[in-house]
C-alpha cells in the first residue's frame, strides 16, 4: 500500500510540476477552415503530456448541445518541443502539426476549450463542460456575443474575440506573458512573441504521392 501511495504521488507531482497553458487558437480560417490549429505550451520543455485531454466545447445557447463537449483529444504520448510548444491542426496547416484534427473540426465560436487531467473516456460526446480537473480554459469568437453560460461552467471571465481586428480569417487569438490574450498574425509551432529557438521547416515535393517501402526518389 504504501509503495503505491508514493507512486500515485509521484504520478501527480510530475503533472502537476509544469504548468501548461492554451497558448493559441485559429478556429476560423480561409475557405474551408483546413488550417486550424490550437497550440499548447508547458513552463518546461519537452514536457509528456500525458494524463492531459483537450476538450472543445459548444457555446450556441440556442443548441440543444449548448455547454456541452463535442470533440475530445487525448493527449496521451505527446510531448511539448524544446520551447514548451505543441501544435494541433490541420494537415495542410504549415508548419506540420504534431497532431492532426479533422479539418473544419474547431467551431468559430463563440465556443470553448478546455484542458483538464484525465482521459478522452472522461468526455464522451455531449459532456456538460465543468471546472473539474480544469487546468486552463479559453473563450473564444468571431465578432459573437459571449456565450455567458459556458463562460460560467468554465469559470472564465473573458471572452476574446479572433475576429477583433476584423481579420478572423488570418489572425489567431495568441496568450500574452500576463496570461491575457490578443488577436494578431498566426504564429504556429513558435513562442507569440518571437522569442526562442525558431525552427527552419523545409517542404518536401517527390514525383508521386504513394511510395512502396524500398522505392528511390528525388526531393525537390
Amino acid at each position: 500500500m504504501k509503495n503505491i501511495f508514493v507512486l500515485l504521488l509521484f504520478i501527480f507531482s510530475t503533472i502537476t510540476s509544469a504548468q501548461v497553458v492554451i497558448n493559441e487558437l485559429d478556429s476560423d480560417t480561409p475557405s474551408t477552415d483546413d488550417r486550424e490549429f490550437i497550440e499548447l505550451k508547458s513552463t518546461v520543455p519537452n514536457f509528456p503530456l500525458d494524463g492531459y485531454v483537450l476538450v472543445l466545447f459548444n457555446g450556441n445557447a440556442s443548441s440543444s448541445t449548448a455547454n456541452q463537449s463535442y470533440y475530445t483529444l487525448d493527449l496521451d504520448g505527446l510531448t511539448t518541443d524544446v520551447n514548451g510548444i505543441i501544435l494541433l491542426g490541420n494537415s495542410l496547416l504549415s508548419p506540420a502539426p504534431d497532431k492532426i484534427l479533422p479539418d473544419n473540426m474547431i467551431q468559430n465560436g463563440a465556443d470553448g476549450v478546455g484542458l483538464y487531467i484525465g482521459n478522452g473516456s472522461d468526455f464522451p460526446e455531449f459532456t456538460l463542460a465543468t471546472t473539474t480537473n480544469l487546468i486552463a480554459a479559453l473563450m473564444y469568437d468571431t465578432k459573437d456575443a459571449d456565450a455567458t453560460a459556458l463562460m460560467n461552467l468554465l469559470g472564465v471571465n473573458v471572452q476574446y474575440d479572433e475576429g477583433q481586428n476584423n481579420l478572423q480569417t488570418t489572425q489567431s487569438v495568441q496568450r500574452k506573458t500576463d496570461g491575457t490574450y490578443e488577436t494578431k498574425n498566426p504564429t504556429p509551432g513558435a513562442n507569440n512573441d518571437g522569442s526562442g529557438i525558431i525552427f527552419n521547416g523545409i517542404t518536401i515535393t517527390t514525383s508521386t504521392i504513394d511510395k512502396n517501402e524500398g522505392d528511390s526518389f528525388s526531393i525537390t
